[in-house]
């Protein structure tokens, strides 16, 4: 019955009347759009940077555990006095210079083990991010798309009443020259007239202004004009609503990748509360080394080069600020830890709401739906009776006036309810966290 209803309702429209041809249209159906959104919505493109940051700062934190390499060659002239180690200054004119490799590393064991930690953490909190931006636009793409649809129904529904009120006023028309008919009665057809073209004007600047909506959403060039796959303005179901509550928001609580990125950020955030109070007892690691040649002597003396080697290697703790002891470092990590804390719970009970509220509104949607398409039955047996009594001449002028009214405003709350249904269905599906 439904599909029925829908194919002889597109039919009608479609053959009613066509949208005036201004600029080409670009034709456009859900799946190319559903395309375009991920590869060319920008708050994946803003996710996905975040992302190689996010993977760049943990790469940067792996190498802190290497020690760095040092080649060149250095000259050092000292001349005037100096102090040698008994106390006696003396005036002294020397040099030297040396050329070879370094060997260096300033090892802070503990910090570099769990900031290494922590940024494991944030790099897979970007990831989820990454995750929940290409969701979020697959539902946004969606909504709009189906908008398109909608303003693009309205259109035709305007102009097929325009037709069916043209019509008639051309008959009032005819009959007020036949004497048959006042003129106010075509007047008032007249009137109706004008109100649908005030509405086809009205519903040509939603369906331009959906198009532009939707091009910024995929990035498309300014000013094309979209038109959608009316075929597809059907009641979909992309979760039955039937489903347990219980279980809805247990699935979108499992599945959503916003909860998973702040998960990832509180065992970040956990991870750097337990290094300030672990990484301080690990030791500091010094190490420094050098081989090659070294040579001088006094005055501008070039000479005595020949071979050298050097090493230190240090190991020690620090205490104080930044290191053992430092409570208050402590204090400042454990306050963004539980920061982090509540946000996670703020994100359970925001999804945890997103699905009820979507789940009320498919029910909703569906059972208007459904008295809609009585209504429209009803509407379309009225204004043929209504016509039919009119051509014997029973009928009056208000009453046909009425009925094209009434036939018009169900058309209309059709399709509108038909789009909100949709978009609730998909704003259910993403509130499921469903890919």
């Amino acid at each position: 019955m439904r599909c029925f209803l829908i194919l002889f309702l597109w039919a009608g429209l479609l053959h009613a009347a066509e949208e005036p041809a201004t600029l080409p249209t670009n034709d456009i159906n859900l799946a190319t759009a559903l395309r375009l959104a991920g590869a060319n919505h920008l708050d994946i493109e803003t996710a996905r940077v975040s992302l190689q940051t996010a993977r760049a700062q943990y790469a940067d934190t792996r190498r802190k555990f290497f020690p760095w390499l040092t080649v060149g060659t250095s000259y050092h002239r000292t001349a005037g006095n100096l102090q040698d180690i008994p106390g006696n200054v003396t005036e002294e004119s020397k040099n030297n210079y040396q050329a070879g490799l370094g060997v260096a590393a300033e090892l802070r064991i503990g910090e570099v083990i769990y900031q290494n930690l922590s940024a494991k953490q944030r790099a897979k909190a970007a990831e989820h991010e990454v995750d929940a931006a290409r969701n979020q636009s697959v539902a946004q793409v969606t909504q709009a798309y189906f908008r398109l649809l909608r303003a693009q129904a309205s259109l035709q529904v305007s102009q097929q009443s325009r037709v069916l009120a043209g019509d008639y006023e051309t008959q009032l028309s005819a009959a007020v020259k036949a004497g048959v008919a006042f003129e106010a009665d075509q007047l008032r057809a007249q009137v109706q007239t004008f109100r649908h073209d005030l509405m086809i004007r009205k519903t040509q600047e939603d369906v331009e202004t959906a198009s532009a909506k939707l091009c910024e959403m995929l990035r498309l060039p300014n000013g094309l004009k979209l038109r959608g796959d009316t075929g597809e303005l059907t009641p979909l179901t992309y979760i039955s609503p039937e489903s347990s509550m219980t279980s809805l928001v247990t699935t979108a609580l499992n599945r959503r990748p916003e909860l998973r990125s702040r998960e990832a950020m509180l065992a970040a955030a956990r991870t750097d509360a337990e290094g300030t109070r672990k990484a301080p007892w690990y030791p500091d690691v010094t190490v420094r080394g050098f081989v090659g040649g070294f040579g001088g002597g006094f005055n501008s003396h070039t000479g005595n080069f020949d071979d050298v080697a050097d090493g230190v290697i240090g190991i020690g703790w620090r205490v104080g600020p930044g290191g053992l002891f430092d409570r208050q470092r402590s204090a400042t990590a454990d306050s963004l830890a539980d920061k982090e804390s509540v946000l996670v719970e703020k994100t359970r009970q925001r999804i945890t709401r997103e699905v009820l509220e979507s789940v009320a509104a498919v029910r909703s949607l569906r059972d208007r739906i459904a008295i809609s398409e009585k209504l429209l039955a009803a509407a379309e047996k009225a204004y043929a009776l209504t016509r039919e009594r009119g051509k014997q001449g029973i009928g009056g002028v208000l009453e046909t006036l009425r009925s094209e009214e009434d036939l018009s405003f169900a058309r209309l709350a059709y399709f509108d309810l038909v789009t909100e249904s949709n978009i609730a269905q998909t704003q259910l599906r993403y509130a499921m966290g469903t890919p």
